[in-house]
């Protein structure tokens, strides 16, 4: 019986939305959206353990490393199959540009025993971006939408992101402010084959009516999705003394994991049109 559940759960899907689209009130709806994205993520890390130590130097902390997405232009279009006047079945398909900016915060590395240090250097993890390319969730939604020349609606459902592409990946380099220390940690993902995320949207929305099916639409919508783990990787480009690899090594096994949660909100304007 199991076995039936989910081609009887088609099949009554499908009777129900046949027979909705000959009764009163059904029809279909197509809108088109644009506006600003806002992620939601940022993460500040700290130093599992304290800050890295050996037995001659020592790193302390100043300011904090911290991953920031950062918002740009957000797309978005959607098609309502209405069962009723004011229920009906949405899908959607979102385009939002968003960011990765890094900080790696600054520090001291004193060099000599504790409590009388030979010498102190400052040292910064320098910024950097990272180009998530477009994050492009997919979405099945139940929407609600009252009706009247201005009409309020609600819709939530089920997104998923086939993936999160980076161009390029995460990366804190460190940078002596007095001369360079050829060194770079990059926030790489733990398992590259896991990078699909399922995650839930919700949005309220405004209708204006203009003419006949013709609507004026503004929307705001959030998304939240499955956290990514990443991980750090130390890379190198040129030679270092036996401090400094020490210090690299561990900064990396020390330096909290990034948590990416793919998340945003938009506002957004467009025009739907209702047949």
């Amino acid at each position: 019986m199991r076995g039936l559940l989910p081609g009887s759960l088609a099949t009554g899907v499908f009777l129900i939305a046949a027979c909705a689209a000959t009764g009163e009130g059904a029809g279909f709806e197509v809108a088109v959206f644009t506006g600003p994205a806002i992620p939601t993520y940022k993460q500040s890390f700290t130093f599992t353990g304290g800050s890295p130590q050996l037995q001659f130097a020592r790193l302390k902390v100043q300011d904090e490393p911290t991953l920031d997405a950062k918002g740009g232009l957000s797309l978005g279009f959607a098609a309502t199959l209405f069962l009723s006047d004011s229920f009906g079945l949405e899908g959607r398909v979102d385009s939002v540009d968003v960011d990765l900016q890094s900080f790696g915060g600054n520090y001291t590395l004193e060099l000599g025993p504790a409590g009388s240090p030979l010498s102190t250097i400052p040292l910064t993890l320098g910024t950097g971006e990272t180009d998530l390319r477009r994050v492009r969730p997919v979405s099945v939604n139940l929407r609600l939408q009252s009706q009247g020349r201005v009409g309020i609606g609600l819709s939530a459902g089920v997104s998923y992101l086939s993936e999160v592409a980076l161009d390029t990946l995460p990366t804190l380099t460190v940078a002596n402010l007095s001369a360079s220390v050829p060194v770079s940690l990059t926030a790489v993902p733990v398992n590259s084959g896991k990078t699909r995320h399922l995650g839930f949207n919700g949005g309220l929305t405004l209708q204006i009516k203009i003419a006949g099916g013709v609507s004026l639409v503004g929307e705001a919508r959030g998304f939240t999705f499955k956290r990514s783990e990443l991980k750090w990787e130390s890379n190198q480009a040129g030679a270092l003394s036996t401090v400094e690899q020490a210090l690299l090594s561990s900064i990396a096994s020390r330096l909290e994991i990034p948590q990416f949660t793919p998340g945003f909100w938009t506002a957004r304007a467009g025009v739907a049109f209702r047949f």
